[in-house]
């Protein structure tokens, strides 16, 4: 179900959606750096400091996609459904995932105000 009022210019849309293009290519790299063996290409970080990274980037991920549906006028709580996965299932990553979110959300519009 489409809700108009959230939606965001197509511009800054465009701008969120190479944000996740960039994070995504990273979340390619710290899979890579994760193993410990049969590594492709050198090192650039140890295996547990490359996991807690992706940890990371996974939910920062999840945010910018949920960000992403609500600002083309999705609902909110349809994207939370849709994007955080059974591992984030946990009520803090959840909750992190959806503070996160709104932020990105927040974010957009006050740069969308600013022009």
């Amino acid at each position: 179900m489409e809700n108009t009022e959230n939606r965001v210019p197509e511009f800054e849309i465009k701008k969120l959606k190479e944000e996740i293009k960039v994070a995504s290519e990273y979340q390619r790299f710290l899979k890579n750096q994760r193993k410990t063996e049969k590594i492709v290409g050198k090192r650039e970080m140890s295996h547990s400091e490359a996991t807690m990274k992706h940890r990371h980037n996974r939910l920062k991920l999840s945010a910018m996609f949920v960000a992403y549906g609500v600002m083309r006028g999705k609902s909110f709580e349809d994207e939370m459904k849709a994007h955080v996965t059974k591992k984030e299932e946990n009520l803090y990553d959840a909750s992190h995932v959806k503070d996160m979110a709104e932020k990105f959300i927040i974010d957009y519009r006050i740069k969308q105000l600013a022009e």
